[in-house]
């Protein structure tokens, strides 16, 4: 049973490394991408790096979790947009459609801008392992959190991410 165990524990640590060493962790700078929201503008973040932090939300709209985190997420979008902070949805594409994420988003009510990642190009690049999962990104662009979730970030760490 323990040969067992450990021939399984074997085979995950080496399916999981590679993509755990891709992971963006913060003090990494982001890759810079572009996509289309819902309504077909484009969303280029090398428009945004340089001038303005950023959060990234990956989520599914199959994912319970993504949906108890949206009336949070627009809670903090309304306070910080008005001072100087982007927040882009991705919807990570797996197992989704535009319909769907067009209807997830009517339905919670979400209030920053979505881009459908249909084949998952971005969610490869910051290798996404689950949703939803947050990405806080200064004006610089590099990563001053991540979480599976709300940011745990306090007001004075938005602020300071503002001022910057």
């Amino acid at each position: 049973m323990q040969k067992k165990t450990f021939l399984l524990f074997s085979l995950l640590l080496f399916i999981l490394l590679p993509a755990l060493a891709l992971a963006l962790t913060p003090g990494q700078k982001i890759n810079l991408f572009s996509g289309k929201d819902l309504d077909g503008n484009t969303i280029d973040m090398s428009r945004l790096v340089g001038k303005k932090p950023v959060m990234l939300v990956f989520w599914a709209s199959w994912c319970p979790s993504c949906r108890e985190e949206v009336p949070k997420i627009n809670k903090l979008y309304e306070k910080y947009r008005k001072q100087g902070m982007e927040f882009i949805g991705i919807n990570v594409g797996y197992n989704d459609s535009v319909t769907k994420a067009r209807a997830f988003v009517k339905k919670t009510g979400m209030a920053y801008p979505v881009i459908f990642d249909k084949r998952g190009k971005i969610s490869r690049m910051f290798a996404v392992q689950g949703v939803p999962t947050v990405f806080v990104t200064d004006r610089n662009g590099v990563v001053r959190f991540k979480n599976y979730g709300l940011p745990t970030m306090s007001d004075s760490d938005f602020r300071k991410l503002l001022a910057d």
